[in-house]
């Protein structure tokens, strides 16, 4: 392969050097670069670089953009918003609205190496997305259930992750059933767990879990070392009693009593700290963190009282972690040393839904094969920064900024 570049001697680089500086580059620049000629295109859509970019751009760079997720009517629409974050000191830049999503009120979950799971709740789609190259892959229908049961994608629990052996992504969804003749909405059956890989571009169905649990959805991307965590209840709708993991690896699915606390009047939430599991729970306007040690819980962190605080929502990087307020606001927790700092972001909304530390990647949601769909629908909207002292030119990671009705969701 014929790559024109070259030393100062004008001696060409090898091609190893080649992809080793290629490898360090944002996706932005990478993608301007397949446009230069067949021999760039080929080389940065070669399986090598993809792998080395991970290695060495996206695994060690910190993510200044998250996605967060808002239901914002009744109805349970859901609007996604990109927030650029500036770490020192920690503020928001500018936000927007991700509009003209692929599906209309998709959720989203991740990324898992710059991919996005994205899912309904009101009708049953599924797809891999990856904004950064621009590209969409709708996953084929789950098996329906026998004719007899019910089922609404409304009590499904996802995830998603890259296999740690097999190297291959995997979307995991346990699916409620029951039967309307029964006339008793809470009676229900063990999940079904089906699990979908992008290899084989199908989904097989794995069996049952030995029991009823009603799992919650985790609010930001939960996998631990390939173990995918939720909180559950053992009744339908219930408060949470029990963390649930599953480990594809081993076919081995778990349950963990959650620590001892007054869960009648507290708001909870599944995080990932130091590398492990971390209960977050909002008691009295006071942040309680436990983290899990072989099944075991250990008390982190009290911070607080903490006024306006309301509920929590995940991590972030650094052991940080997200919080929001009475008025919506995002707000960033350092446990460690108690501070508290505001986002800058927040609306006249329902709930927050989610939130995502992003990174681009350069990997692809096809198989080789196949042509993927491209979302050249989707574009983000911009408001005007946060503060007015940042520069007005800041960039979405998406698209260019266009200023028309932002924020016609929060009018």
């Amino acid at each position: 392969m014929s790559i024109a570049m070259e030393t100062m001697t004008g001696d060409p680089l090898p091609e190893d050097v080649i992809v080793e500086i290629l490898s360090r580059l944002p996706v932005k620049n990478l993608l301007q670069f397949k446009c230069v000629c067949k021999s760039w295109h080929a080389i940065i859509t070669s399986p090598k670089l993809i792998s080395k970019h991970l290695r060495n751009y996206y695994d060690k760079n910190d993510s200044d953009c998250l996605l967060a997720q808002y239901r914002v009517t009744q109805a349970g629409e859901i609007a996604s918003f990109e927030l650029l974050v500036d770490e020192t000191p920690t503020r928001g830049l500018s936000y927007g609205l991700l509009d003209r999503m692929p599906f209309q009120s998709p959720y989203i979950y991740g990324p898992c190496d710059g991919i996005f799971y994205l899912y309904g709740h009101f009708y049953d789609f599924h797809a891999l997305w990856n904004p950064a190259i621009n590209e969409l892959k709708t996953l084929p229908p789950i098996p329906n259930p026998p004719f007899s049961f019910s089922y609404s994608p409304l009590w499904n629990a996802y995830g998603f992750r890259l296999h740690p052996v097999t190297k291959d992504y995997e979307v995991i969804v346990m699916r409620e059933y029951w039967r309307e003749e029964e006339g008793a909405w809470e009676d229900r059956y063990p999940l079904s767990v089906f699990v979908y890989t992008l290899s084989s571009d199908s989904w097989r169905y794995w069996g049952d879990l030995s029991r009823y649990y009603h799992l919650r959805n985790n609010k930001c991307y939960i996998c631990v070392k390939g173990v995918f965590y939720w909180l559950g209840s053992y009744g339908a709708c219930g408060d949470p009693e029990v963390v649930i993991n599953f480990d594809m690896a081993t076919n081995v699915c778990q349950e963990i009593q959650l620590p001892d606390y007054d869960k009648s009047i507290n708001s909870e939430s599944l995080a990932v700290y130091n590398d492990s599991i971390a209960l977050l729970v909002v008691q009295e306007r006071v942040l309680h963190v436990w983290t899990l040690d072989e099944r075991c819980w250990t008390k982190k962190f009290v911070v607080g009282p903490l006024l306006g605080v309301q509920y929590p929502v995940g991590h972030w990087q650094n052991n940080t972690i997200i919080l929001t307020s009475d008025s919506y606001e995002l707000l960033l927790c350092d446990p460690r040393t108690q501070e508290i700092s505001g986002l800058g972001f927040e609306g006249r909304t329902i709930r927050c839904e989610g939130i995502f530390a992003y990174k681009e990647s350069l990997v692809p949601v096809k198989n080789g094969h196949e042509e993927a769909e491209t979302t050249s629908d989707c574009r983000i909207i911009c408001s005007p920064p946060f503060n007015r002292n940042v520069a007005s030119n800041e960039k979405s990671f998406l698209m260019d900024p266009d200023y028309e009705e932002a924020l016609k969701l929060f009018d």
